[in-house]
Parts: C-alpha cells; structure tokens; sequence
C-alpha cells in the first residue's frame, strides 16, 4: 500500500517534498486546533465558589474582641456585596468572645444570613478529628449543629454543609467511617475545599503586627498574601486539568479574620481578573468532578484534588507555600 502511494503521489512533492510538505500541512492543523482551544479556553468562564471558616471569627493573640469582630463580619458582608458574590460560612458556636450569644454571636450570623448568604457547621469548637475521640468530635459537631439549627428554623431552613476542622476528615477507617456515617444521618453534605492556601500564617504575622503598631510590615504581608492567593489559584487550575482533565468549578477557603477583611475588595477583585465568576457552594459542587467525593484516608487535610490524585494512583503534591520571610516572622512573633 505504500508503495501504490508513493507511486500515485503528485510531482509536486516528489522525493522528501512530499513529507515536507505533509510536515507543514500537519503543523498548520494543529497550530489552527491549539489557536481554537486558546480561545475557547479565553472565553470559557471560571467558576468559585467563596467559603469563610470559623465564624465569627478566627481567634487572635490577645483573645476575641467584640468591635473587633463585628468589623471584621461587616467588612466582609461589605465586600461581598459590593462584588455580588454569594458565599458559605462556617460557623464555630463556641465562638461568642465571652458574650451572651444573643449579644454578638447570633446577630452576626443573622446579618449573614439576611445578606442572602448560607451558614454551615464547622463543628461547636473546632476539635482536631486526628487528636480526638470519635465519639468526642461527634458530640462536638453535633452540639454546633444544634446550635446553628436554632438560627435556621426561624427561616424554615436547616443545617445542610459540614466542614471538617482543618480539613481533617479522618486519619483511620474507624473515624472515617463513623464521621461519614454521622454526616449521612444527619443530611449533612461535605464542603470540600479546592483551592487551598497558606493564608493562616499570613494572618497571624498580620494581626501580631497591627497589635504592635508595625503598619509598615502588615501593608507588606497584606500584598505578599495577595500575590500568594493569585499563585495558589494558578497551581490549582494547572492541578485540576492534570487530575480531572479540565478546570473544574473551583472551591476557595478563607477564614474570618483581619487580613481577609481589611482587603476582601483586593482579594476578590484578583479572583475575578482570573476569569471568574462567583457561585454558590451547591453550584460549584454540582461540578460531575466532585461525584468522586472524599476518598482521603491519613493525616493531613489536602485540597481535594490532591485526595483525587491519591486516588487515581497519583501523589498528593504540597501547593504553594508561605513566603520564606513571612514564615521566618511567623516564627518570630509566635
């Protein structure tokens, strides 16, 4: 057959003519199937879903200060709507800065909650799943629970979205197994988390900072967290497409606490330069690559597309990590 082909080929491209000339045509198709791509690529709109963990607030050196808390709640819900940007909170109950709940905690949630955003359960204090008794961190998810379903049952809802504590969500079978099964009992759905970050580090040097009065060095650790959130979503699209094929609806975790709040305007307009557009939780896990669920088993709470990775045969990789002077004054001030 290659001989009748050789011998039926044009003149034209006679001799190494013929596969040159076969090299170019081959060239430009691709280059034309790279150039489509690129652009559908360029046109094709990202997607994240905006989560806050341990409201009403992540605690602080010094302990919880109540002005202190309803500004970083009002800056945020601020932000958040002057983005229109949906969003999940996760509420840690026991969180009240020594306050009647009714005081501070509750209406801070209610004002969550009346900006049209959803709350979910991250457990009434925040328990290590790794360094706590099964039956512990049950009573313990369970007593948030309750305590969150009491602000949801006046509006005719109820607590649907469980967050594990550090992402923690069982380092043996037995608490992977009884945690899954007290979830299901419950109706409780699992908020995963995508994009991690090291933005806990960068907000304790923050605060330690601001409470020193060293405004210089919390302007610098505000722009390097910055530059570090714009780096992690760039390894988690390049992470998504290697493990799932593709950019999946993205899952970003942020905390209540100083940093996210002084510059929520900052943050999400970097997110947003990136091509995205905010969605809900449900919507963003309504993405077919999360029907892969949890499948993590060990110590250690990765972005689950590291635990897809793992899965699939692969390594769980270590993403971008604080900047090496940030963590040298983490060490510092700690």
């Amino acid at each position: 057959m290659q001989k009748n082909l050789h011998m039926g080929r044009s003149p034209s491209l006679a001799g190494g003519a013929w596969y040159r000339g076969l090299s170019v045509l081959v060239v430009a198709l691709l280059g034309a199937t790279a150039s489509v791509r690129a652009a559908e690529a360029q046109t094709t709109e990202r997607r994240v879903a905006l989560t806050f963990d341990d409201l009403v607030m992540t605690p602080e050196v010094g302990g919880c200060v109540p002005a202190v808390a309803r500004a970083v709640n009002d800056k945020i819900l601020e932000g958040l709507r002057r983005a229109e940007a949906p969003a999940t909170g996760f509420v840690n109950a026991s969180r009240t800065c020594n306050m009647d709940p009714a005081l501070l905690r509750d209406p801070l949630l209610e004002s969550w909650l009346d900006a049209g955003h959803v709350l979910g359960n991250h457990t009434w204090s925040h328990p290590d799943l790794e360094w706590t008794d099964l039956d512990v961190y049950l009573a313990d998810a369970l007593r948030g629970g309750e305590a969150l379903q009491s602000l949801l049952a006046p509006r005719g809802a109820a607590v649907e979205w469980f967050r594990h504590p550090l992402l923690h969500a069982g380092d043996t079978s037995e608490k992977k197994k009884g945690l899954t099964r007290f979830l299901q009992d419950r109706g409780w759905r699992v908020a995963p988390v995508t994009v991690d970050n090291q933005e806990w580090v960068y907000a304790y040097v923050y605060h330690v900072a601001l409470r020193r009065g060293e405004t210089d060095l919390a302007g610098r650790v505000a722009e390097a967290f910055l530059d570090h959130t714009d780096g992690a979503f760039e390894y988690f699209e390049r992470r998504s497409r290697e493990v799932v094929g593709r950019e999946i609806a993205q899952v970003l975790l942020l905390h209540a606490n100083r940093l996210v709040a002084d510059h929520i305007d900052d943050i999400l307009a970097l997110i947003r330069a990136r091509g995205y557009r905010f969605v809900s939780l449900a919507e963003a896990v309504a993405d077919p690559a999360y029907e892969r669920g949890d499948p993590w088993l060990g110590e250690g709470g990765p972005s689950w597309i590291e635990r897809w990775a793992v899965a699939g045969g692969g390594e769980a990789r270590q993403g971008p990590r604080e900047d090496a002077w940030v963590a040298e004054e983490f060490r510092r001030l700690r």
